[in-house]
């Protein structure tokens, strides 16, 4: 059975600029054979009861923090009340705070990573993104710099057994890409097939569950 019809698929870093843009996000995304989609908690979809049946809405808390002091407390304030908390970093502070957390589920635009950043990674469960949106919207020589500084995090996270998700942060239903064209595009820096359904598949299922209520441990669950 192939890899790409044989798992549950999910974009976890959709931002719809309208609530009519989420609804033709979703039934593209579920065309493409995506399980569900995480689109920011200020969206209000709980209401929201014409989305295609057998998808799942997500919702998500993207943290915006200037001073990497402020991390923890705004961390705590939002994990239990989002299905996936996922802190933007880019700094060497912000970074380092972020994959210290267990609470974070996503460091989003960490720029390059270190050996430290991918082991403290692997050991708290912190995954790091890998936005191929970077890829999809650039050309020529800054095309080449996301690639170069792709292959250098997946080569350590690759080291140190690190979680990883692929997103394109799709803003409308022309930014989406189905799982094979995922493929495709992270096979330019050195992805494989199996490591792309792992960052669409496994390690969003794995947040996902982290966020269930039953959750105990993990493969654990209050039944």
């Amino acid at each position: 059975m192939s890899l790409f019809t044989s798992n549950s698929f999910y974009e976890l870093c959709m931002k719809p600029e309208s609530r009519e843009d989420l609804h033709q996000m979703a039934g593209v995304a579920r065309r493409y054979r995506y399980a569900g989609v995480a689109v920011p908690i200020d969206m209000g979809v709980g209401d929201l009861d014409d989305l295609p049946t057998g998808f799942s809405i997500i919702q998500s808390v993207e943290l915006v923090v200037k001073n990497a002091s402020r991390v923890s407390g705004t961390v705590k304030q939002w994990w239990e009340k989002s299905d996936c908390l996922i802190l933007r970093g880019g700094s060497e502070s912000l970074n380092r705070v972020g994959v210290e957390s267990q609470l974070v589920d996503v460091l989003s635009s960490p720029g390059r990573i270190n050996h430290v950043l991918a082991k403290l990674a692997s050991e708290n469960g912190v995954a790091i993104e890998f936005n191929l949106g970077a890829i999809i919207h650039t050309r020529g020589q800054k095309r080449s710099e996301t690639l170069a500084l792709y292959r250098n995090n997946l080569k350590l996270l690759r080291k140190y057994r690190a979680p990883f998700i692929l997103t394109t942060t799709p803003r409308t239903s022309y930014d989406l890409r189905a799982p094979r064209e995922m493929a495709a595009l992270s096979m330019l820096f050195g992805m494989t097939r199996e490591e792309t359904v792992h960052g669409l598949s496994t390690i969003p299922s794995q947040i996902l569950e982290k966020h269930d209520p039953n959750f105990i441990a993990d493969g654990v669950r209050l039944v």
